[in-house]
């Protein structure tokens, strides 16, 4: 149960209320998430500005997807699992690349895979990676601008992570059909990957 108000653009602060009508205008619907953090309108307008930011990296939708799903399953955050899960179907992203962060399992694409390992350990280990991890990264075709993209990607999740894991936001209808649970070992069970 949330404990948190979950606004709507009609009800918002007003200085958040036009980007949860941009939001509802580009999706069609705001998530909860955005919802939660317009009671701050200094939370949203940052959260916002960092998923824009993000998007418009040189990253591709797969493998923002790929980040952000990571950073989610090592945070244990099945909101944000369940969204991008949704918004990488939207976005046409390989159902199996989804399905195996999901699992927690290699990615079949070895460039995926080497990513969401490198953003694992980036999360884990708080920055302090080491100079043979970063040049594996490199080596798989990434380069020294995109390391600094994929730290970007792992502070929004982070940000949205913290923002769910403490309030408990209820999933959004559209996220609904992607509901991600961890088993009692620790490892996470795809619900329903595919749309």
């Amino acid at each position: 149960m949330t404990t948190a108000t979950i606004y709507s653009p009609e009800n918002a602060p007003e200085s958040s209320a036009p980007i949860l009508r941009d939001l509802d205008q580009t999706l069609g619907f705001v998530p909860n998430v955005f919802g939660v953090l317009a009671g701050s309108p200094s939370a949203l307008t940052a959260f916002a500005t960092m998923n824009a930011q993000f998007a418009g990296s040189t990253l591709s939708a797969a493998e923002r997807e790929v980040i952000q799903l990571t950073v989610s399953t090592q945070n244990h955050c099945g909101y944000c699992v369940a969204g991008h899960t949704a918004f990488a179907a939207m976005q046409d992203v390989d159902a199996t690349i989804v399905a195996a962060v999901r699992n927690g399992a290699p990615i079949p694409d070895e460039r995926l895979e080497t990513l969401s390992r490198f953003t694992a350990t980036l999360l884990q280990r708080q920055g302090m990676v080491t100079e043979d991890e970063i040049e594996q990264f490199l080596a798989a075709g990434y380069t020294r601008q995109q390391l600094l993209e994929v730290i970007l990607g792992v502070c929004v999740k982070v940000f949205s992570n913290l923002t769910s894991n403490a309030i408990g936001i209820p999933l959004d209808d559209a996220f609904m059909p992607y509901a991600w649970h961890e088993n009692a070992t620790g490892i996470v069970n795809i619900q329903h990957a595919a749309a």
